[in-house]
Formats: structure tokens, C-alpha cells, sequence
């Protein structure tokens, strides 16, 4: 485990984010603890994953509890543990005085990101299974070209839709799909509603799809018919600020600077109070995650990351545009994972 417990001030660390868990010993359960200290590191669980654990778990020793607490703290007390990191983030204010109580002679420390600092930069295995995860995303593109048409509730479409995804082999989506046509285009997070898709509008669609634990995250917006000057005017915007942004990714590049270039672009066309949310995020084993891009994120990009870059402009009353793709930092500047074409289509 590449933790760096000794310079973060802790000679022993408390994991209780599942994800973060699984990105550290492979479990896939939904209920557990890691340990970890410079030379030991223990999954700590209940009987109900006591198979699972030792077919899955690398790298510790397994160890069953009845009491999860009372467990933790005497592992960390046999392991001579002083201080005790814990992340902030995610365990309890409950637990942490349970703990806090259990421990009387260990200093409890907040280590908050720790592990998240490490699963901003994908390891190769990592990016196979993004990939995965995206082609049967785009797929469900292909399913929504067909599937959308004046008339169709928008729920109902994305019932047809996220069917698709398990028929194409995806374990479940990754958020409430959003399809959000006409005048609720312009809600940034517009899951799909009751309302009848009508002709002439736009329609945004934001899918994603979570396979073998890795998520994918994508958003193309359709027109229904023929497309008046001022929808082509507003999705062309969109399609040139990301290209834009896409163009200025690279490994050392400040995040910020590629939400400016999209940004940037969309103010000079008159839309910028428009476009209130940020550039986009990591993607992996959640759907939002580190690094930020935005126009005030201190992130900078490495090599191996993996981003959306999701540009919009949303109107009220009128409806929106968004475009996003996932995009991996490679050495030479940016790869697009996401493969549906970002031609205007009207349907």
C-alpha cells in the first residue's frame, strides 16, 4: 500500500471509505475497516464477509469481528499504535468517540484525502476497466438515439435506456440518468421527469454507467427536428469551448486553466452567466471525484488521470446545451475515452 503514514504525523491510519478500501485491498463488500500501519495492515469484517474477504483482500490480514470498534482498537493497540489516523470525511462523529473512548491513550488524527490523493492518478488496470465502462456507455447512446422522439416521457426513455446498459453488460448506472428536454434543459442536474418530449426542442442526456466498479460519465444534447438558428448558435458554443478546453490538457497544466479556456470562450460568445458550474472531475471508482476542474481549483493535472470536461449553457425558460466527455491526461497532452460523435444531431 503506497501510504505515506509516517510523514503524514500517524504511525497508523483507519480506512473506513468503502471505495477507498477496495482501492487498497480489493475488497468489493459494502461493510468494513482497514488498519494500516509502515509493516502491517488488516481488513477487519463481519462474518457475513468472511469468504469474500479471503477470496478477494491482498496485502492484509483478515480478521472477523463481532464488535467493530472494540476490534479496531485492540488490533491498533497489539500494533503499538500512538497515533491513530482516521478520515475525517467519512467516519462518524459517533464512531470516532466510540473510538476516541476505546483508545484513551492514542491521539486520534484527521487524515482526510489521503487516499483520495492517490486514486487521482489510474493505474493501467484501472484505465482497462474505465474502458469497459465506457464502451457500454456508448452504446447506450446508440440505444437513446433511437429511443428519443416527440411523444416519449422522458422517464420512460430512460427506462429503455438504462435496460440497455444491463443488456449490455453494465452492472448498474452510475446516477440518476438525466434526460431534460425543452425548458428543463436548463437544469444543470434535470433528471428525467414525467414531461413529454416535444418537437423542436433540445434534449440533454447525461448517462453514466458503473461496471465492475469503475464508473463512465458522458452528456450529448439532441435536437428534436429541425434546429432553429439560435439552438445551433448556443450548441456550437458548447461543442468549441470544449474543444478548447480538451486542447489545453496536459500533464502540468493548472486545472483552472482549462476551465478558463472553456469558460473563456463562452463569455466572449455572451453566454457566460450561462454557465454557473464547473468544467468537470475525476472519474473512477466514483463518478465525482478528484481532480477538480474549475475556476477555482489548486489541482494540476499529472499523467494518468482521468477528467470530464463538460461545458454547458443553460437558459432558463428556454432549456441548455452540455457536452462532456471523459478524458484521459496522457504524456503527449489528452486522450478521449468517449467515442458517441458530437455532431449536432437533430432526431
Amino acid at each position: 500500500m503506497r501510504l505515506a503514514i509516517k510523514s503524514a504525523g500517524a504511525d497508523g491510519f483507519l480506512i473506513s471509505d468503502i471505495k477507498n478500501i477496495r482501492y487498497l485491498s480489493g475488497f468489493t463488500g459494502s461493510s468494513g475497516y482497514l488498519l494500516v500501519t509502515e509493516k502491517k495492515s488488516w481488513f477487519l469484517t463481519d462474518s457475513r464477509y468472511a469468504t469474500q474477504a479471503k477470496e478477494e483482500v491482498r496485502g492484509c490480514r483478515v480478521k472477523i469481528y463481532k464488535k467493530a470498534l472494540e476490534t479496531i482498537a485492540a488490533v491498533a493497540a497489539s500494533m503499538k499504535v500512538r497515533t491513530l489516523g482516521f478520515e475525517g470525511g467519512d467516519l462518524s462523529y459517533d464512531n470516532f468517540l466510540k473510538v476516541k473512548k476505546a483508545l484513551p491513550k492514542t491521539r486520534l488524527k484527521p487524515l482526510s484525502g489521503a487516499v483520495a490523493a492517490l486514486r487521482t492518478i489510474k493505474e493501467p488496470v484501472e484505465i482497462s476497466l474505465i474502458r469497459d465502462s465506457v464502451k457500454v456507455l456508448d452504446k447506450g447512446y446508440l440505444t437513446a438515439q433511437k429511443t428519443l422522439a416527440a411523444g416519449v416521457r422522458e422517464k420512460d426513455a430512460a427506462l429503455l435506456i438504462e435496460r440497455s446498459f444491463r443488456e449490455s453488460g453494465g452492472d448498474s448506472t452510475a446516477f440518476d440518468t438525466i434526460i431534460a428536454s425543452g425548458f428543463r434543459g436548463a437544469l444543470p442536474h434535470g433528471k428525467a421527469s414525467d414531461k413529454r418530449i416535444r418537437k423542436g426542442e433540445l434534449v440533454v442526456v447525461d448517462m453514466g454507467v458503473v461496471l465492475n466498479g469503475y464508473n463512465s460519465d458522458e452528456t450529448r444534447t439532441y435536437c428534436m427536428g429541425r434546429a432553429s438558428a439560435e439552438q445551433m448558435k448556443v450548441y456550437s458554443t458548447v461543442l468549441a469551448a470544449q474543444e478548447l478546453a480538451i486542447g489545453k490538457i496536459r500533464p502540468g497544466v493548472k486545472a483552472a486553466e482549462v476551465d478558463r479556456a472553456a469558460r473563456g470562450h463562452i463569455e466572449k460568445a455572451g453566454y457566460g452567466k450561462y454557465f454557473g458550474h464547473g468544467l468537470g472531475h475525476g472519474v473512477g471508482l466514483e463518478v465525482h471525484e478528484g481532480p477538480s476542474l474549475g475556476p477555482n481549483s489548486t489541482d494540476v493535472l499529472e499523467e494518468g488521470m482521468v477528467v470530464t470536461v463538460e461545458p454547458g449553457i443553460y437558459i432558463p425558460g428556454w432549456g441548455g446545451v452540455r457536452i462532456e466527455d471523459m478524458v484521459r491526461v496522457v504524456k503527449g497532452g489528452a486522450e478521449v475515452l468517449t467515442k458517441t460523435p458530437k455532431d449536432f444531431v437533430c432526431l
